[in-house]
């Protein structure tokens, strides 16, 4: 089984912690612009490397996917890095959805948006690994999700617990 989905962060208020990521970056590489004669070539090319990579690696969450496989014995979870899990240490799959939400300023009113994640956690000898995933793609409150019960009954996560739990019995 192998399947792409849309990353979303495990837990809600990492968003803020992005922000002040990219923000460090900009700062850096503007004070790096600003006072370049002041530093030592090496240091000015360390420090730049840092911004770059900060930047890079800040982006690169938007354009890379996220996707899992699993196969006979373990499942793995794929970004830039691989994260594998075998069968054998998992003890237990939890699966839930979270309704989160976000206001975003149209002129001069504020519009609520709203969407729906979905979170696996496997309960492993080694400690839990939780993944999220969107469900149900952000839609203004006021509006339907054009998603329905059977696209929901039948999301990714919960086929990965069923394929899953049918391997490990």
């Amino acid at each position: 089984m192998k399947e792409k989905y849309a990353y979303d962060p495990v837990k809600e208020d990492t968003h803020a912690i992005d922000g002040l990521i990219y923000l460090a970056a900009i700062a850096l590489v503007v004070f790096l612009f600003m006072k370049p004669s002041d530093l030592e070539r090496r240091t000015f090319r360390i420090l730049v490397f840092t911004a770059v990579s900060m930047l890079v690696c800040f982006i690169g969450r938007f354009i890379v996917p996220m996707r899992f496989r699993a196969d006979d014995s373990s499942v793995s979870f794929y970004r830039v890095l691989r994260n594998k899990i075998p069968y054998s240490s998992i003890k237990s799959i939890d699966l839930r959805t979270e309704t989160r939400s976000y206001s975003k300023k149209s002129g001069l009113k504020h519009i609520k948006y709203v969407y729906t994640v979905e979170i696996i956690t496997f309960h492993c000898d080694n400690g839990d690994h939780s993944f999220a995933g969107e469900l149900i793609p952000s839609h203004e409150i006021t509006k339907p999700s054009d998603v329905s019960e059977e696209d929901i009954a039948n999301s990714s996560f919960k086929r990965l617990k069923a394929f899953i739990e049918g391997k490990m019995a």
